[in-house]
């Protein structure tokens, strides 16, 4: 009896653990995301001076880029709301092709503004190893898809927007980095790549459990 009260006793924590955990997904994404359209707004004065010039040296890159992971850190969450994918599915696929999409050229910026990142060659590996990796997910959750391989394409979409979600956590981290006595280019080197590694290797062990 014991057992079989046990199961109904966590589901519901779990559940609202995940609502949670959503939530707060949604309020980082979007708040991050809208507050990124002030570089577009604003051009170079909004931008750091430590990462200005290599703001200057790939302007198109970095306008690209910021437009692109804003609309994918606008659209991402929404894609795990199983109530969406079940009573609108074409509005599902509709934004997951915008997300896709919105991955494809903001990674394929990244990759150009990510040699000149503020940091040197750490810096920059940390980088464009981010958007190698940002690629590489998003690709093989839209092979997935079109495989009909529904599964695979949730787990390979949940590391897909952990890659995403580095701009937010970079943002959280970079504060520390001006107010630190810490010089901003030894501190800039390793947030490039705390802003992402933790996101991946949760991801990660999220979509194995998935699969387990």
């Amino acid at each position: 009896m014991a057992t079989v009260l046990s199961v109904p006793a966590r589901a519901p924590a779990t559940t609202s653990s995940n609502r949670v955990a959503w939530l707060v997904g949604v309020v980082l994404a979007s708040g991050v995301g809208l507050a990124s359209m002030r570089y577009l707004a604003g051009g170079t004065i909004m931008v750091p001076p430590p990462l200005k010039p290599n703001f200057l040296a790939h302007p198109l890159a970095f306008y690209v880029h910021i437009g692109a992971g804003t609309t994918a850190l606008l659209i991402g969450p929404w894609q795990f709301l199983a109530g969406l994918r079940r009573r609108a599915p074409r509005v599902h696929r509709l934004m997951g092709g915008a997300y896709i999409t919105a991955c494809f050229m903001g990674g394929a910026a990244a990759l150009l503004i990510a040699p000149g990142s503020n940091g040197g060659w750490v810096a920059a590996g940390g980088f464009l190893t981010l958007a190698v990796l940002w690629l590489f997910t998003t690709g093989m959750a839209l092979k997935a898809i079109r495989d009909r391989r529904i599964d695979d394409h949730r787990r390979w979409m949940r590391r897909s927007f952990a890659l995403t979600l580095a701009g937010v956590t970079l943002r959280l981290y970079l504060p520390l980095a001006f107010i630190g006595a810490v010089p901003f280019a030894t501190a800039y080197a390793a947030i490039a790549w705390l802003c992402w590694v933790p996101n991946l290797l949760l991801a990660d062990r999220v979509a194995r459990g998935d699969a387990g």
